[in-house]
């Protein structure tokens, strides 16, 4: 487990640590791109930090894998959130624990068009269950955002997120890293019929039974990305139902 940094930037703090450890250097143009590495380690591979969509790094991680480098995402879960409101003039009202705990299911929709990069040998995506902190601003009316994201106005505006803790780092780069996101007996899964396969409504019933209803909604999307990988293939199809199996095995 790692210790709380006070940095104001989660990216930041975890730019910095990744720095350290892989002796690389930080903020380094990459090749005659337009491109910025947040890390190059002493061997001249990348490391990126993404808190947010995966697939913004898409053309990237591309280059970066076309070039013969080795490119290393690490990508902070808040696992546990702290919730840090101020008033205008930077002083703490109040800090509560969110009731939200997020998971690698909450990413899937950012990874729609990098997931196919996620089994070359030479990319990694380091997913770091963290405890976080995120600070807001209290404002007087309730307001829109600088990028204008908010479906509806608040009356705070965002500071930024910062790491207290990192709980656990798991690592997918091979098929089998990634098949375990699956409930453990959809591995061996057979229907009625004897066939080894399972439909997307196995699926979800067994994540809502294991990991709870919160996640069994992205039974769908983890398929659907599963498809796309190539690690899991349509192999029936009976009436409405389409029957799925693994194209590798779990090890």
């Amino acid at each position: 487990m790692i210790n709380t940094y006070n940095e104001s930037s989660l990216h930041a703090t975890l730019k910095k640590i990744y720095a350290l450890e892989s002796d690389g250097t930080m903020e380094v143009k990459l090749d005659d791109t337009e491109w910025i590495c947040d890390i190059l380690d002493a061997d001249g591979n990348a490391i990126e930090i993404q808190t947010a969509n995966l697939s913004a790094l898409t053309e990237k991680s591309e280059y970066l894998l076309e070039s013969g480098r080795k490119i290393k995402i690490v990508h902070p879960i808040a696992s546990i959130k702290w919730i840090e409101t101020y008033d205008s003039s930077g002083n703490l009202i109040s800090r509560k624990k969110s009731p939200k705990k997020a998971s690698i299911f909450d990413s899937l929709r950012g990874m729609t068009q990098i997931c196919p990069l996620f089994l070359n040998e030479n990319c990694s995506l380091e997913v770091l269950s963290c405890e976080i902190s995120e600070m807001r601003r209290k404002t007087a009316q309730a307001c829109q955002t600088q990028n204008m994201s908010r479906r509806r106005l608040k009356n705070w505006l965002p500071m930024g997120k910062r790491l207290e803790k990192i709980n656990e780092k798991k690592i997918f780069n091979t098929a089998s890293d990634w098949l375990s996101l699956l409930p453990p007996r959809m591995a061996e899964y057979k229907n009625k019929e004897g066939t080894q396969a399972f439909r997307i409504t196995d699926l979800t019933k067994e994540m809502k039974d294991i990991y709870g209803t919160k996640t069994a909604r992205w039974a769908n999307l983890l398929v659907w990305i599963f498809l796309k990988m190539g690690i899991l293939e349509e192999c029936e199809k009976k009436g409405r139902s389409r029957f799925f199996r693994t194209k590798a095995p779990v090890s």
